[in-house]
């Protein structure tokens, strides 16, 4: 008998931890309008968005950037990998083209 009892109470006491914990973790719907572009500080003329982490650390992050036409990066190295994603335009090296959307 003691045994259900205490049963019962920890489910009820995970019952009401576990959604304050999911509400942390919540997910945010942000829609183009609400991003606030500013000025990329190493690439003048170069807009970013940081939507996730911190980019300052060897840590994942997502950020959005914005390059005005014609706009070449200058070889650099970063300490942790990257994963690129061109949206619209074209990236690419002055050897050969890494994606382009139709």
């Amino acid at each position: 008998m003691k045994v259900r009892l205490l049963l019962a109470l920890a489910g009820l006491a995970v019952s009401f931890a576990v959604p304050a914990s999911m509400a942390r973790d919540a997910m945010k719907v942000v829609t183009a309008d609400e991003l606030v572009w500013k000025q990329d500080s190493l690439f003048k003329d170069a807009q970013i968005i940081n939507l996730l982490g911190d980019p300052a650390k060897a840590e994942a992050t997502v950020m959005r950037v914005k390059f005005p036409p014609n706009f070449k990066i200058p070889p650099h190295t970063h300490p942790v990998s990257e994963v690129l994603l061109c949206l619209a335009g074209l990236f690419g090296t002055q050897w050969v083209t890494i994606w382009k959307k139709a």
